[in-house]
């Protein structure tokens, strides 16, 4: 049976309650350094689709039971988040080909969601370096599968948004110039920059609401993220190699070396496309 759409489900995770799933309400106060942070995630005019090679493989199958053991690398980590559980990894599923190797399965029936940094798989054995267990249902913030210890799942852009042109939740952003400062909802920093204008990890970026976007010409693909990005805005939660970038959904099913037929129809031309229609000079960052 489906879950309540107010208490998360695969296509709408988590509670409504979520910071993911607020909107941002009128007149919200500003950080007085906004101006300086923007200025250093603006300077390439991008924000950079993390599509392909870090885009976020998401595996749900309701009918496939099978579970996996689960090994931790990082033994120096404390005690691994898969220790004495069943996780659940359908068949096919694999991580994307980055260097943070993520993957998320989701097993429906328990609304839980399995979240995996730097997997593995070897003759049938999976490891990870890291990763977390988190609750389709819950707040979408929880364990160290990301920086600010958000989940892995939380604010991806995902393949049926892009289809229907509405994007109803807070984006996952990436900075190469993340603080090792931390604010809620965010749960902690692995960030390192300490540059005057560096963006604490959990930091929530707005495109100017006023901003009219009919008269940019922007692709459906550029409009459905900049409407997400005024109405609920994004929060920074990984440190990323460009001054700023969003993850996206990866698309399994698409040919070899392509972003899949629903992101080309939108208007990406490719991995890491820079969305530069929008003017993300115009984002700010709310105290």
């Amino acid at each position: 049976m489906s879950q309540p759409s107010d208490t998360g489900s695969v296509t709408t995770p988590f509670a409504e309650t979520s910071p993911w799933r607020q909107p941002i309400g009128p007149n919200p106060s500003i950080d007085p350094n906004s101006a300086a942070m923007i200025e250093y995630v603006a300077s390439e005019h991008a924000m950079y689709a993390n599509l392909m090679e870090f885009g976020i493989p998401i595996f749900s199958e309701p009918r496939d039971t099978r579970v996996h053991d689960v090994d931790c690398v990082k033994l120096d980590w404390g005690i691994c988040p898969f220790n004495g559980k069943p996780v659940f990894i359908p068949q096919g599923a694999e991580p994307n080909s980055g260097s943070d190797g993520a993957l998320v399965t989701l097993h429906e029936p328990s609304g839980t969601i399995y979240e995996f940094w730097q997997a593995e798989e070897d003759g049938g054995q999976w490891s990870a370096s890291w990763g977390a267990v988190n609750s389709l249902h819950g707040s979408g913030w929880g364990g160290s599968a990301t920086g600010a210890g958000a989940s892995r799942l939380a604010g991806v852009i995902r393949i049926g948004e892009i289809a229907a042109g509405h994007i109803p939740h807070a984006l996952a952003l990436q900075t190469n110039n993340a603080c090792p400062t931390f604010r809620p909802p965010a749960l902690k920093s692995d960030g390192t920059s300490l540059r005057e204008d560096c963006i604490p990890h959990g930091a929530r970026l707005q495109l100017d609401p006023a901003l009219d976007l009919s008269a940019l010409g922007l692709t459906p693909g550029e409009l459905a993220v900049a409407i997400a990005m005024q109405r609920y805005g994004g929060y920074v939660m990984d440190v990323g190699g460009a001054p700023l970038s969003v993850s996206f959904e990866l698309d399994t099913h698409a040919a070899p070396d392509s972003i899949g037929v629903t992101y080309e129809a939108a208007g990406f031309r490719g991995d890491y496309d820079a969305m530069e229609n929008i003017p993300w000079e115009l984002l700010r960052v709310l105290k």
